[in-house]
């Protein structure tokens, strides 16, 4: 008779199983951590372990497709445009508001160092963490801000870690995430620094990264870094997480002269332009990575597909190839056609979601307020519909504003629109800190020169200092935006509030508007500036 480990491992297996598909060699991975108490042998097996071993026998039934192997000419293989540019000096805080913005992230950092220092995030409440990644996800994803904000002793301590501590967890990660944070910011220290350690770990990275792509030409959505493994939680991943990733893969053969990175994510590109994304109506939300094809789900710009349009426009600005544009406009106009709504009042546009059922759902999420910064950068290029689009962008960004007329002062992750009255559900009224919002902001000042936006910004760091700092140091989340008594908070502080928030902050209140040019630097989805070398250089 069965013990209950072994009854609960057949089952287990009984389970994984369900995920394996006729002809396919992927296998889902998801509580890596997770330890089961006996083997065959009595001894200590992990979860991780039993799962890898089940990939391992279906995969040697099948030889996996190559989708990121060098080109016959890899040899003589030469980044497209090799000629690099000096790193920017940056001299520190400019002036008062600045100032201010500097003391936040150095209250950030100093008790993300005290209590969390190497680990994922900090959690300032009970001054503990979270180490899902195992990557110092905090230290790489906010690097790029404390050199920009001269911070050298900061710089330094990061330098440092990488050189000693940092080493891969044998688990598995998020694809998408840990391309646009770690990938991302590990790329952007170099370029801003030019220390050679960036480069290196960049490609350390890249290399486990590519095992996501061993199976099929869209990415899976996990993969485990130290053995370069790639699996998914299910058939499915969002448009996001397959259309996010090409600035940090093509920019990551730049520097190395490796064309498999950009190999990797060329195939995706192509898959999705067979499939008609962009096309005349807006892309569905999901994609079965397996069938290679979209399903039917909801149409959006907010979550699941908001750096997939992002990312049309800024593969442009990174090699200029007109292709990109062309998508990029496409895209728009679905979006301005189906999504892209005047409220009743006359005065408030939206952006909405367009439901399975082609309903129209005056749906909201804070997320789509990246759409006017991209808008924004789509007008400076000069093309045919430049105008309009900067139309589009100053009416959604007032609308973003809007969002943040709360009792707090900070903005909920959703709203909907009854009429021309703005509504948040009691699950949504939620602030992650997120930085969409002052992104566009930032773009809109620099590029009209309006200083409505910059005193929007102000305003949104003021309401951050008065509710989501803490007394004992760091930042958290607010659990309710309309509560301004007994304010409730989650018990994190998101690598991104010092890795984007900040940064858009500190950037917008620059005296000095030149600094990291829009015509030089185009931001990953993570705000990390990335170099572009075509206008300068020549393509």
């Amino acid at each position: 008779m069965e013990d209950s480990t072994d009854r609960f491992l057949n089952r287990f297996k009984r389970i994984i199983l369900v995920f394996i598909f006729i002809n396919t060699t992927v296998l889902v991975v998801c509580l890596a951590n997770f330890d089961v108490q006996k083997d065959g042998n009595g001894g200590a097996k992990s979860f991780m372990e039993i799962v890898e071993n089940l990939v391992k026998e279906q995969r040697s039934k099948q030889k996996p497709i190559n989708y990121y192997s060098r080109n016959d000419n890899s040899d003589s293989y030469q980044p497209k445009f090799s000629k690099r540019r000096s790193p920017p000096i940056f001299n520190g805080p400019q002036n008062s508001r600045q100032k201010e913005i500097v003391g936040a992230f150095l209250n950030s950092w100093k008790e993300y160092r005290r209590h969390a220092w190497g680990k994922d995030e900090l959690r300032p409440i009970t001054q503990t963490y979270d180490n899902e990644y195992g990557l110092g996800l905090t230290i790489i994803d906010s690097l790029d801000t404390a050199i920009i904000m001269g911070l050298d002793k900061e710089v330094k301590a990061s330098i440092e870690w990488l050189e000693h501590d940092f080493k891969l967890k044998n688990t598995f990660v998020n694809t998408f995430e840990t391309t646009i944070r770690v990938l991302g910011g590990l790329l952007s220290a170099y370029h801003l620094t030019g220390e050679p350690i960036f480069e290196k770990h960049a490609k350390i990275i890249g290399d486990g990264l590519l095992g996501a792509f061993v199976f099929t030409p869209f990415p899976l959505n996990r993969v485990n870094l130290a053995t370069s493994t790639g699996a998914s939680l299910s058939q499915y991943s969002t448009l996001a997480e397959i259309g996010s990733l090409q600035l940090e893969f093509r920019e990551l053969s730049e520097i190395t002269k490796d064309p498999r990175y950009v190999n990797a994510i060329e195939r995706a590109n192509k898959m999705l332009l067979k499939n008609n994304c962009p096309g005349e109506t807006m892309c569905s939300s999901m994609i079965d990575v397996f069938a290679e094809k979209f399903i039917d789900t909801v149409k959006t710009v907010g979550a699941k597909t908001d750096s997939f349009y992002e990312y049309l426009l800024k593969q442009y600005l990174q090699t200029g190839e007109v292709q990109y544009l062309k998508s990029w406009n496409t895209a728009i106009n679905s979006i301005e056609n189906q999504a892209y709504r005047k409220l009743r009042n006359n005065k408030t546009f939206i952006i909405g979601e367009i439901e399975m059922s082609g309903d129209f759902n005056p749906k909201m999420d804070h997320l789509a307020c990246f759409l006017p910064g991209s808008l924004a950068l789509s007008y400076l290029q000069g093309h045919e519909l430049a105008g309009k689009h900067l139309e589009m962008a100053e009416n959604i960004a007032e609308t973003c504003y809007k969002m943040y007329k709360t009792p707090t002062g900070l903005a909920p992750e959703m709203i909907y629109w009854k009429g021309s009255r703005m509504v948040a559900k009691t699950f949504d009224r939620y602030s992650l800190l997120r930085p969409e919002a002052l992104e566009s902001f930032f773009y809109l000042y620099r590029i009209t020169g309006n200083r409505k936006y910059q005193d929007w910004s102000w305003e949104i760091f003021q309401a951050i200092q008065k509710y989501a700092k803490l007394p004992t140091g760091g930042y958290t989340s607010i659990a309710n935006v309309f509560e301004t008594e007994n304010v409730e908070r989650f018990d994190k502080m998101e690598s991104f509030f010092l890795a984007e928030t900040l940064k858009y902050l500190y950037l917008t209140m620059a005296d000095d508007q030149m600094i990291l040019p829009l015509d030089q630097w185009v931001f990953n989805t993570e705000a990390h500036p990335l170099p572009i070398y075509h206008r300068k250089e020549g393509k």
